[in-house]
């Protein structure tokens, strides 16, 4: 991994053991909902609970979302990622809330963080990067970075298979399942 380029970092499941924005909000998908999210992209729970939210200022998100960190991300951290990123320039790319990610970039001492869905908006904000992730739906991030990391969960394997052998990638292995 070079040092000098930026690293693209994921937060759930890279950085911590949590899906953070289900973590954060209490909540536990259902059968219904992940049938909902395959067929239609659309996740019923986690936008039911987000909408019970909106009556909290900024603020008041960011106190719960720094008492969240606090609390209940920072026993979980996954050490090898954090030794990684140590001294780097930090980028955080996250599906997770915008305000989790708010707070992660301040721990972590990252210059930008994104809440984005779209992997071609990423790559048109950046060139030359590395990148760690435990995520499959950023093979096209990891074709593009100089050098990925890939955060895995008892599914090293499936990565192999799934990724070119041109690309230059090394593997921290958590021997343990996500859920």
């Amino acid at each position: 991994m070079n040092t000098d380029k930026p690293i693209l970092v994921d937060i759930c499941w890279t950085l911590f053991y949590s899906n953070t924005t289900y973590d954060f909000l209490h909540i536990r998908g259902n059968r219904l909902n992940s049938l909902l999210y395959k067929l239609f992209g659309y996740d019923y729970v986690r936008a039911r609970a987000i909408r019970r939210l909106r009556h909290l200022t900024h603020e008041q998100l960011l106190t719960r979302a720094e008492q969240f960190y606090t609390d209940y991300l920072e026993p979980r951290k996954i050490t090898p990622v954090w030794q990684l990123i140590e001294g780097r320039d930090i980028i955080l790319v996250s599906q997770t809330m915008p305000v989790i990610t708010e707070v992660v970039a301040r721990h972590t001492g990252a210059r930008a963080y994104h809440s984005l869905q779209d992997k071609q908006e990423v790559l048109s904000l950046y060139r030359d990067f590395d990148i760690i992730t435990d995520n499959l739906t950023d093979i096209e991030l990891i074709r593009h970075a100089g050098h990925a990391t890939i955060v895995t969960y008892n599914n090293r394997s499936h990565w192999e298979r799934l990724l070119p052998h041109d690309i230059s990638i090394s593997y921290i292995d958590t021997n343990r399942t996500k859920y």
